[in-house]
């Protein structure tokens, strides 16, 4: 297994706060989520192009916490408009002592990790297992 280094982790929250006359979304689930829930989650990552000469100028101009931040103000700008991304998952237990799972869109944010992994190559991340 390749090693990493977390250089920093965090919680972004979206952009714009919900407003205080608003009431929270709620997305309740499926029976097929439910089902869902029980494997592994899904999580996907991208990819990105080597940088051509140009663009590896800039960002060689560029410091790592300014490209971080970049990174995180785009994060919180995305979940204006994924407020699901920014939720918590919760269950509920019912007066007829069934159980009910839905999203609470909350705000509460995602987390962003910083992570160094020197060794890794993208043959890694797409290897199968």
């Amino acid at each position: 297994m390749t090693k990493h280094q977390v250089l920093s982790a965090c919680v972004i929250r979206p952009g714009k706060p919900i407003e205080s006359n608003s009431s929270r979304p709620k997305i309740h689930l499926t029976p097929w989520d439910l089902q869902l829930l029980t494997v592994d989650p899904i999580q996907k990552g991208l990819l990105f192009r080597k940088p051509n000469p140009q663009q590896h100028i800039e960002l060689a101009n560029s410091s790592s916490s300014e490209i971080i931040n970049q990174l995180k103000t785009s994060l919180a700008d995305t979940l204006d408009y994924f407020p699901l991304l920014a939720g918590r998952l919760v269950v509920c237990k019912n007066n007829d002592n069934t159980l009910s799972f839905f999203v609470d869109c909350s705000n509460e944010g995602a987390e962003f990790t910083y992570a160094n992994a020197p060794d890794l190559t993208v043959a890694d991340i797409l290897e199968q297992t």
